[in-house]
């Protein structure tokens, strides 16, 4: 099974920074009822004696590998930081403060509340895609207090954005880095999960793209990234992501069929990986737009 991982330090051209990032990609998880789930991230970020995480993963073998990762790394681990209520960034929490008592498992408000009144449906789907592999001990997080990390005296930030895939996601900027953990905020190389949501929220995710933008970053992690692609593709991984929602909100509204979109969808993106998603989106979105037009009064 691949276990990717890599490092971010800052350059010599902005203020010298002792912080250094690394981020853990877990591999794509086969699901049973066919397809795959997508690759997953997950970010530790590391000063001179401390340790801060950002989302955990959820199979019980890639959260035992991100424990060993950041015990590698030799500091103390302080905060699990989660960015937005789905189960694939949040599920860990429980395993990983075992093996780190000391750490606390925090989130904002909004996504601490998300992640407790969906979890119970989150397992059910889980145990239907995934049976036995995804883990069973569930820490709700904490909420945090503020908007601030501090991670041996640097700032961590908290910028809640608003809609992406799901609502109330954050990203935590580290301005010292010129870094954003993006959560699902934005997406690298991976179809994007478009069937939970419609074009209102669309539109607002595209707005939180922007969001992520104004910080000007060097650095995104992606809440997925896939195979070979760069956290340092930053016009690849905004534009993407925006160009990804808005040909989608077209494509939905004129192609005649699901199989149809999922075409036009595949030949604008042909290098995005995860056709599970897409098949999963399509479906599920021109399924309502057809019951949407069954159901209106005709004209």
């Amino acid at each position: 099974m691949q276990f990717r991982s890599n490092r971010w330090r800052s350059s010599m051209s902005q203020p010298s920074s002792d912080l250094q990032l690394q981020v853990v990609v877990s591999p794509a998880v086969d699901l049973a009822i066919g397809g795959t789930f997508s690759p997953t991230t997950a970010t530790i970020i590391t000063g001179p004696t401390e340790a801060v995480l950002v989302d955990t993963l959820y199979t019980h073998a890639d959260v035992d590998r991100l424990a060993e990762a950041i015990e590698a790394t030799g500091k103390k681990l302080t905060t699990i930081y989660i960015t937005h209520a789905h189960f694939d960034h949040y599920i860990g929490l429980g395993p990983l403060l075992e093996r780190f008592p000391d750490a606390r498992g925090v989130a904002t408000a909004p996504v601490a509340q998300l992640i407790h009144d969906t979890f119970a449906t989150d397992k059910a789907i889980t145990d239907v895609w995934m049976p036995g592999a995804v883990i069973e001990n569930l820490r709700h997080p904490d909420v945090l207090e503020g908007d601030v990390i501090t991670l041996d005296g640097h700032e961590l930030r908290i910028v809640d954005v608003g809609q992406a895939d799901i609502a109330d996601s954050t990203v935590l900027h580290i301005p010292d880095l010129d870094a954003v953990v993006a959560g699902d905020v934005i997406y690298n190389g991976v179809h994007q999960m478009l069937g939970l949501t419609g074009p209102d929220q669309w539109k607002q995710w595209i707005e939180s793209v922007d969001k992520v933008e104004s910080l000007a970053p060097r650095l995104i992690v992606a809440g997925h990234r896939g195979p070979g692609r760069l956290d340092t593709d930053i016009e690849g991984m905004l534009n993407g992501t925006r160009d990804y929602i808005l040909t989608f909100m077209t494509e939905s509204a004129e192609a005649p069929d699901a199989e149809t979109l999922i075409a036009r969808m595949t030949q604008r993106f042909p290098d995005r990986i995860n056709l599970a998603t897409l098949l999963f989106s399509a479906g599920v979105i021109i399924e309502q737009r057809n019951q949407a037009q069954a159901a209106s009064p005709a004209r």
